[in-house]
């Protein structure tokens, strides 16, 4: 853990920073788009039901 420690240099500390700087940034910019795949991903998964079938669901009950 030390000697990785030790061999962190200052550029290789800069790189990391704008590494993370950059991701967040893509990640903030391209939210809407991020948001709009995975409610997608859950209707693939999980469909909503359709009117008429809350509506035989109702009716059974």
């Amino acid at each position: 853990m030390i000697s990785a420690l030790q061999d962190f240099s200052l550029f290789t500390a800069i790189k990391l920073a704008l590494l993370i700087a950059v991701s967040g940034g893509l990640i903030v910019l391209f939210k809407p788009l991020l948001l709009g795949c995975a409610r997608a991903a859950v209707l693939v998964v999980k469909p909503k039901m359709t009117r008429e079938q809350r509506r035989q669901l109702a009716t059974r009950s």
